[in-house]
């Protein structure tokens, strides 16, 4: 009894709390431009920023409380102190181009006097990408060229009937045209991957690797897949099936 006359005072003073007000959009608070364009940005230059002053057009002092853009590539630094009326501060915007090629457009919200009122600001631009080291994407070299993003297809343990594709990247780093030729052993003919791929110089794709299981195995199962670039044996790819005490694998 004493419980439930516990919740319902409990719910009886939790009806009569005010709602929290949400924060309010701040006309005294002027920039010099709202939009800034960075017109065409290189990938490779790295970051870019840009400086933001504002005026305090109002009667009382503004603080700024925080800068948020909600995205890992654009961070924001602003004026610490509360800005005094007729005084101006700044919110610096930093974007990160890196593996962001083409058009982007940030918004990013400036919370102040402790969250009660924002502004907004925006800024886009267009990122002209480049080709980065092979490395970066491809990070297993297997020899004569050849990359591939994983040297281990760790596929996990799979009831009958059940299915999983892994989509492996491979490179030719070299500036001659490449013959890729893989060779499973044992041969398994429930996965499902090419025999043969041809790469251009310096060109850089992907493949799928598929395998759907007739039967479900209590042992870890591996098997190697020979490789041949332009008919010489390099690193071979190895290709596990996880049974009911799974180990984590390298990839």
């Amino acid at each position: 009894m004493n419980k439930i006359l516990i919740i319902l005072l409990l719910l009886t003073f939790s009806s009569g709390l005010p709602a929290q007000n949400e924060p309010t959009y701040l006309k005294t608070f002027e920039y010099d431009k709202r939009i800034h364009d960075f017109g065409t940005i290189l990938e490779k230059d790295g970051k870019v920023n840009h400086t933001f002053t504002f005026t305090n057009k109002g009667s009382q002092p503004i603080a700024i409380t925080e800068v948020n853009a909600w995205c890992g590539c654009t961070s924001g630094e602003f004026s610490k102190k509360p800005v005094a009326p007729g005084k101006t501060g700044t919110v610096t915007v930093t974007y990160n181009p890196l593996n962001r090629p083409g058009k982007f457009s940030k918004e990013v919200v400036v919370l102040l006097n402790d969250g009660r009122n924002y502004t907004r600001i925006w800024i886009k631009g267009n990122v002209t990408g480049y080709l980065h080291p092979v490395t970066e994407d491809h990070p297993y070299a297997f020899g004569s060229g050849l990359y591939m993003g994983y040297k281990v297809l760790p596929f996990s343990s799979l009831r009958p009937g059940e299915s999983y594709t892994f989509e492996q990247r491979i490179a030719n780093d070299t500036d001659k045209p490449m013959v890729v030729e893989f060779e499973k052993t044992p041969d398994n003919r429930i996965l499902k991957m090419p025999d043969r791929i041809e790469l251009k110089a310096k060109e850089r794709t992907t493949f799928k690797v598929s395998y759907k299981a007739v039967r479900q195995y209590p042992y870890d199962r591996y098997i190697l897949v020979k490789i041949k670039v332009n008919g010489r044996h390099v690193k071979p790819m190895r290709i596990t099936w996880f049974g009911s005490k799974a180990r984590q694998v390298e990839l």
